[in-house]
């Protein structure tokens, strides 16, 4: 069964390669793209294996994935969320990293690697809860 992944990002470009990248090369995703953030919350009682969340969008630029990422987790706060940006801003790093995000990735020649890393990191955390589950509830 494939991992549902969401991402949030308004470049169309970026889009598509992070869409080919998750679904084609990795090939253990099925990936929903959305261009504003709003409309991904109409989708997460779809309970995604993680969101992608983009920090700058062109429609309403006082509205940064900061304000979106405290909104997820207020009222989605188990949902895994990896900052994608261009920003390499350590105050917003440290701010996100403090509001739950699974990973602060930047976007460079090296983030499709840190992508994978991150998604990675989330299998083995998911798979030690399923494996305390079941110690846990026998």
């Amino acid at each position: 069964m494939k991992n549902k992944v969401f991402i949030v990002e308004d470049n169309p470009v970026q889009q598509k390669i992070l869409q080919v990248h998750f679904e084609e090369i990795l090939g253990n995703y099925v990936v929903s793209t959305f261009s504003d953030p709003e409309d991904l919350f109409k989708h997460l009682k779809e309970k995604p294996f993680a969101v992608v969340l983009d920090h700058f969008f062109d429609k309403d630029k006082s509205r940064t994935g900061v304000y979106y990422l405290t909104e997820m987790k207020k009222h989605y706060p188990s949902v895994p969320v990896i900052y994608y940006t261009t920003l390499n801003d350590d105050v917003v790093r440290e701010k996100v990293m403090h509001l739950g995000a699974e990973q602060y990735i930047v976007k460079d020649s090296a983030s499709l690697v840190r992508l994978r890393a991150a998604l990675d990191v989330l299998h083995v955390n998911k798979s030690k809860k399923s494996l305390l589950k079941k110690i846990f509830n026998r």
